[in-house]
């Protein structure tokens, strides 16, 4: 396990277009797993579907399998959309806070923490959600 990224820090110490491009790959990475995972639950169906056609195993298993494919391929569609629309954002050159003007870069910072501390407390949150699911 990783320690999270720094929200803060990423934006404080990268140009935008090194986040988009950070981000672009992450989601194209991202993407690209997922779809090599939908495409093997598509075979699971397809292989259960002749299971069933031949009465080996029950539809409901066929139906169940079907969801999970479904809700895969549904993610994926979410991913790619992120990603194409992440990779037709304009962005300027240099850093967020050399777009703001310098009269507001207190309340701009303020603001970044509470995004960042957001995302760590979503963080946590999920993490502990799962360590709940699994105990």
């Amino acid at each position: 396990m990783r320690p999270p990224l720094s929200v803060e820090r990423a934006v404080l110490s990268r140009d935008l277009a090194v986040l988009k491009r950070e981000a672009t790959d992450a989601l194209a990475a991202l993407g690209a797993a997922h779809a090599v995972v939908t495409s093997a639950r598509l075979a699971q169906v397809q292989n259960v579907r002749s299971e069933v056609q031949a009465g080996r195993i029950a539809e409901d298993d066929l139906v169940e399998l079907a969801g999970d494919y479904q809700a895969w391929q549904n993610d994926q569609v979410r991913l790619f959309d992120a990603l194409a629309l992440v990779l037709g954002m304009p962005v300027p050159d240099g850093r967020a806070f050399d777009q703001i003007d310098a009269s507001l870069n207190a309340p701009a910072r303020a603001h970044l923490s509470a995004l960042a501390a957001e995302y760590q407390r979503r963080l946590l949150s999920d993490q502990f959600s799962a360590g709940d699911k699994e105990g």
